[in-house]
């Protein structure tokens, strides 16, 4: 092939790409879009099997369940969006459909070695979207850097921060560095969850495998409610055995608390446990608690788990929450948005240490 043909080929592939003819390409840093809900905020999109997913604080939709949203572009694309999952961190995950979603390729698969990009760099710019599809970018530094959040504050006058401006995305250089969760009026810092971290909540609620980071979702302390009752009729299947007939699976819902604990044998992760809800019919739910209380040692506790529900008699399963139930608990309870459900599946991923079993006492599906 000479060189003139060469040429002519480049160019046709060039052109291919930059019209999305030879497929999109994945983007380094995910669109945003303004977004109207119970409140004014901002949105991260994000791109999961071809379909397309608002990321933005959970106080922005303020107890909603639709919003609007804008792109950030002179063509200003609109989009539309439903709530789909509450997280830990003040997160929500919302489904967009609409011409928003044209831009939507930032793959929510990627990853990012952002210990290494904080290790470098010290100022970074909060982008925004305005209503009109204006793009504007704040100069900030970043004054402290943890494990979960990272603080910034205004490189200069012109770079104050306030509460609109929640769900901004924080980039550093040509990388997503975190959200804006908060700005503290008094002294105009930002609150920024870190982005490594948001994805990392997320994940699990797409059949993602989580990473390494040991930091899950933490659900919220609540007592145990018993006089809502519990609708877990029966323990319909487990993939693994009991370790006794005195801690039989059939414990984990005989409402004994602390009296009766089941334990199994940690073979092989993840241990499912499917639970059948009262009545043989869906009922409506938005949350589960676990007893933890009776287990001896500590160290068998669940670590990593993660819940599912179906409103099906056979598959269907939905995961609604991820998270770590840590040993100084005795009880968590779990809340997730409401759901219609038939069955409950506990998916538990790792324990606490001891490889001689690994267990709770009850699991509570509270009544309305």
């Amino acid at each position: 092939m000479n060189k003139t043909a060469r040429g002519l080929r480049w160019r046709i592939c060039i052109t291919l790409f930059a019209s999305g003819l030879m497929g999109p390409l994945a983007q380094a840093v995910p669109q945003q879009a303004f977004i109207s809900a119970g409140e004014h905020g901002q949105a991260v999109l994000l791109s999961r099997l071809n379909e397309c997913y608002a990321v933005t604080p959970a106080h922005v939709i303020d107890g909603g369940f639709f919003a609007t949203l804008v792109g950030g572009s002179s063509a200003r694309p609109r989009g539309e969006a439903d709530l789909l999952q509450v997280f830990g961190y003040d997160l929500a995950v919302l489904r967009v459909t609409g011409a928003i979603t044209d831009d939507c390729r930032f793959d929510l698969g990627s990853s990012l070695a952002l210990d290494q990009l904080l290790s470098s760099e010290g100022r970074g710019q909060i982008v925004s979207v305005s209503s009109d599809g204006s793009i504007s970018r704040r100069n900030v530094r970043i004054s402290d850097v943890g494990l979960v959040y990272l603080r910034v504050s205004p490189a200069g006058s012109q770079d104050q921060m306030f509460k609109g401006l929640s769900g901004s995305l924080l980039v550093l250089g040509d990388d997503p560095a975190g959200i804006l969760m908060a700005v503290d009026p008094e002294n105009g810092e930002g609150k920024v969850l870190r982005f490594d971290r948001a994805v990392e909540t997320i994940r699990p609620f797409f059949g993602l495998t989580p990473g390494n980071s040991g930091l899950a979702i933490k659900a919220q302390k609540e007592p145990l409610e018993s006089g809502k009752g519990n609708l877990a009729a029966q323990v319909e299947s487990w993939s693994s055995p009991a370790l006794s007939a005195d801690h039989r699976m059939s414990n984990l819902i005989d409402g004994a608390g602390a009296a009766t604990v089941w334990l199994a044998r940690p073979d092989g992760f993840p241990i499912e446990i499917i639970v059948d809800l009262k009545g043989d019919a869906v009922q409506a739910i938005d949350r589960i608690v676990l007893v933890g209380e009776g287990v001896e040692p500590r160290e068998r506790l669940p670590r990593d788990f993660e819940v599912l529900v179906s409103s099906r008699k056979e598959g269907g399963w939905m995961p609604v929450f991820s998270g770590t139930f840590f040993t100084s608990d005795n009880s968590r309870s779990v809340a997730f948005a409401p759901v219609r459900a038939r069955r409950v599946m506990l998916r538990i991923y790792s324990h606490w240490g001891d490889a001689k079993g690994v267990g709770l006492s009850d699991l509570v599906v509270p009544g309305k």
